[in-house]
């Protein structure tokens, strides 16, 4: 199992908006703050359905069980894949250079300056995925480069967001599309690369104009035979 190691690479922290913008464009041209972000917007007005009648849990579990879905409709009509790998719902890029994976992460989750993780335990699933991240980092930028392009695998990307339930002024939720690179105890620990998108106020009247598809999609589930 991979740990955190004092000697571990800092990570690369993009956060300009213009060029995470230009980042998500490189990794795939359907990739888009607009688009990631009205997937989770579309979470959190699902969040908002919870009641005190609910479990304690609904509204975080409501959150995923919206954004998920909405996040891999919008991808899909881009050509990306969808897989469920031991119950890890997938978003796969058409050239199988990566893949994504949606999580709740901490507090720290979006801040230049913090050190995300996600927020409820991961097991098996993600370590062997970490595992098989690491070994990108051994490349140099020109090998990368190929590797991105599909030649040597795919890498698992983590689309993490955290709701911000603090002051009046700080009630926000926060996204970054980030690549792990180290993995300890169930939590994520290392990241290769964080790209910080823009915060989302939850400010009711405040909402990111609709991006993605309303009507209903059929969406089919490759799965690989003997997987």
């Amino acid at each position: 199992m991979l740990t955190h190691s004092p000697s571990q690479q800092p990570a690369r922290i993009v956060v300009d908006p213009a060029e995470v913008d230009a980042r998500l464009q490189q990794l795939g041209p359907a990739l888009t703050q607009d688009l990631m972000l009205e997937a989770n917007q579309r979470g959190y007005e699902a969040r908002l359905e919870a009641t005190i009648a609910h479990a304690p849990t609904a509204a975080g579990t409501l959150h995923w069980h919206a954004f998920v879905p909405a996040l891999r409709l919008a991808l899909k009509v881009q050509g990306w894949s969808t897989k469920d790998h031991k119950n890890c719902p997938l978003i796969i890029s058409p050239d199988r250079s990566m893949a994504i994976v949606v999580m709740t992460g901490n507090s720290e989750t979006g801040k230049e300056f913090g050190n995300p993780t996600n927020q409820a335990d991961k097991g098996a699933v993600m370590d062997e995925a970490v595992q098989k991240n690491i070994q990108y980092q051994l490349f140099e930028n020109a090998a990368l480069s190929e590797l991105q392009k599909g030649k040597g695998g795919t890498q698992l990307w983590v689309l993490l967001y955290h709701v911000d339930a603090g002051a009046k002024d700080a009630r926000e939720i926060r996204t970054e599309l980030s690549l792990p690179s180290s993995f300890h105890k169930r939590k994520i620990v290392g990241w290769a690369e964080r790209i910080i998108l823009r915060s989302i106020p939850t400010d009711p009247s405040t909402r990111i104009a609709p991006s993605l598809p309303i009507e209903p999609i059929e969406v089919v589930v490759e799965r690989k035979t003997g997987s």
